[in-house]
């Protein structure tokens, strides 16, 4: 019998398992954290002063039908009451280890603002230098030597000051950029976090504000506006959770020195709750008002499945490879085709909220959006470079609904259309620095499609104020009117170029449709809809390797398009409407932004696959 070498020429290699492309890897066993129950409390309560690690913490004081004076310390499963404080209060803080730590400000009953401060050598409290504003609902950060008291609640109102301990005393640090109590702190005295709480105006914020020591400056905003929550980490690596929303929430968010991510909540929703934790990878909350009741409760939390950092020990396979699995038994090729296996990730929190599909052009890593309805109609154009967003020059004309070519770049791009009472024609292109206007569409309309790039571009469908078919084409100058879409509509998902495009979904007036037409550079066709109807879509990809995302009313639906037929895969992490997408592949696209119900998001998602399948060759 002949071998397979001296028909073909080469040595059939043998491995003794499929290579895993990390994308795969990451879809069967995803990177994600959860909370999982601890050990109860001895006294319910809440407005606790909490510290420590999750196997050294320790519970300060709170309220339970009363002021509290009892601690508690938990040693990873069990907690054990110790040393009671000198004087009993609530929405207090207590900052540093289980064994050396210090607890300053909150509500006694008498005053209602304190000063008092204490300091915790592991079994008994000592009364030290007070602070030079008392106060209550304030948050902290740091160690028993080195702490940092800020915002909060005095006699005179909202409190903006910080002040910091040396071990004896508290001396006057940066100011708050937003005075705020019921917010929570996370760091050390020379690099803190101030997040959320409640100002005077808004009642309830998101702002999160990062500390250097001498100054405070806002970083990127939480996702979940709420007061009275927790947080622990270092200011690189925090994580916050539970609050008040005007209802008690149990979301958490981790923070990783640029942006949040929504992660797995609490299992029990609280407010004014305990936590402690080295980091956004380890953490414990406990105590806490649901509301009504004080909480006995104890949550920790952690990671498991693969970690983004294991991708390097993943072998992507190569297409087009052949070879025995000797474990199985089985020869088997690596082929390209099927829907992309993937997963969505934080990709980055913009510096202002929008919707309405603002455009957006360039790659997943180096994406650009600009316009939207933030409310209200803005020019904002802001940058992404794979990690954070970056603000630069303005559009001429502030705009909502305006298209885009999604396969331009952060150097060359086009925007279109678009309303600002009323709706416009007006078309701008930008060259990596500023916006200038060119040749406008020959039809004034908005929610538009877009596909191609600034020199190539298609423009289709929108509101003119009714639903049309028009479809406008761009040479780099002007724009040619050309074949109409079979189906009048607006608020559809696109991608491609301007001779193969793709329109996905809509709406035709009546209700969200399917219908899916591609473009061949002449004409539309309508091929196979959507496994679900909706309109304020996003999509990436081409024509024949596309994606559809979002979109009302069915939110955070992913569906991928092979050329043929769609297949639903990973969902968005937040559902969401009036967005947009970039990226000219399906395996790497970006969705930003959007609109669920009546506020707008800042969140924009990553989404990362692989687009290939590993089949069996059959020898029958």
């Amino acid at each position: 019998m002949s071998e397979y070498k001296g028909i073909k020429g080469f040595q059939v290699q043998t491995r003794t398992e499929d290579p895993t492309p990390f994308a795969q890897a990451l879809a069967d066993n995803p990177y994600g954290g959860s909370w999982a129950s601890g050990g109860n409390m001895n006294t319910a309560r809440y407005a606790v002063g909490g510290n420590g690690i999750q196997t050294a913490a320790l519970a300060v004081s709170g309220y339970n039908t009363d002021n509290q004076a009892n601690v508690e310390s938990y040693d990873g499963s069990s907690w054990t009451e110790t040393g009671d404080v000198n004087s009993a209060r609530r929405f207090l803080v207590s900052v540093g280890t289980y064994t050396s730590a210090v607890a300053f400000g909150g509500n006694q009953s008498s005053p209602a603002f304190s000063a008092l401060t204490e300091k915790w050598d592991g079994s008994s409290w000592t009364e030290s230098g007070d602070l030079s504003t008392g106060r209550r609902d304030l948050a902290g950060a740091g160690t028993q030597t080195a702490g940092l008291a800020f915002g909060g609640e005095a006699t005179t109102g909202f409190v903006a000051s910080s002040e910091e301990f040396g071990g004896s005393s508290w001396t006057a640090g940066g100011n708050l950029n937003s005075a705020r109590a019921g917010l929570a702190g996370a760091g050390i005295q020379t690099a803190a976090l101030a997040i959320a709480g409640q100002g005077p105006s808004p009642s309830l914020t998101n702002i999160v504000e990062s500390y250097n020591g001498s100054s405070w400056t806002e970083v990127g905003d939480l996702n979940t506006t709420r007061r009275f929550l927790a947080a622990d980490g270092p200011y690189t690596a925090s994580l916050a959770f539970g609050g008040t929303t005007g209802s008690v929430s149990g979301t958490t968010e981790s923070w990783d020195g640029s942006s949040w991510t929504e992660v797995s909540d609490l299992a029990t929703a609280r407010y004014g709750l305990g936590g402690g934790g080295p980091s956004n990878t380890v953490a414990i909350a406990f105590s806490g008002d649901v509301p009504g009741t004080g909480l006995a409760n104890t949550e920790e939390w952690s990671f498991g499945g693969i970690q983004p950092t294991d991708a390097a020990s993943y072998a992507d396979a190569i297409v087009g490879d052949f070879y025995y699995n000797s474990t199985t038994g089985q020869f088997k090729t690596v082929n390209t085709g099927g829907a992309p296996i993937g997963t969505w990730a934080s990709g980055g929190t913009l510096n202002t909220a929008r919707g309405s599909w603002a455009g957006a052009g360039g790659t997943k890593d180096a994406s650009i959006t600009f316009g939207g309805f933030s409310p209200p109609d803005t020019a904002n154009t802001e940058q992404y470079d794979g990690s954070s967003w970056t603000e630069v020059n303005n559009l001429n004309t502030a705009r909502r609904g305006n298209g885009a070519s999604p396969n331009g770049s952060q150097t060359a791009i086009i925007t279109f259309g678009g309303i600002t009472s009323p709706r416009v024609a007006i078309t701008e292109s930008w060259d990596g620095t500023n916006w200038t206007e060119v040749g406008d569409l020959n039809t004034a309309r908005f929610y538009i499609g877009g596909a191609g790039t600034s020199t190539a571009a298609l423009g289709f469908g929108g509101l003119t104020p009714s639903q049309t078919a028009a479809t406008e084409s761009w040479n780099g100058s002007a724009w040619t009117e050309v074949s109409d879409l079979n189906t009048a509509r607006a608020y559809g998902g696109t991608a491609g170029t301007q001779t193969a495009a793709i329109l996905m979904g809509g709406d035709d007036g009546p209700s969200p449709r399917a219908y899916t037409e591609i473009w061949d550079g002449s004409s539309w066709t309508e091929v196979a809809d959507l496994n679900t109807a909706r309109y304020g879509v996003g999509g990436a990809g081409s024509s024949t390797d596309g994606l559809c995302f979002a979109g009302y009313p069915t939110g955070a639906i992913n569906e991928h398009w092979n050329g043929t037929s769609w297949t639903e895969i990973n969902d968005l992490g937040t559902a969401r409407g009036y967005t947009t997408g970039a990226g000219a592949s399906s395996s790497a696209a970006m969705c930003l932004s959007g609109t669920p119900g009546p506020s707008n998001y800042k969140i924009a998602e990553q989404f990362s696959a692989a687009d290939f399948q590993i089949k069996t060759v059959t020898t029958s």
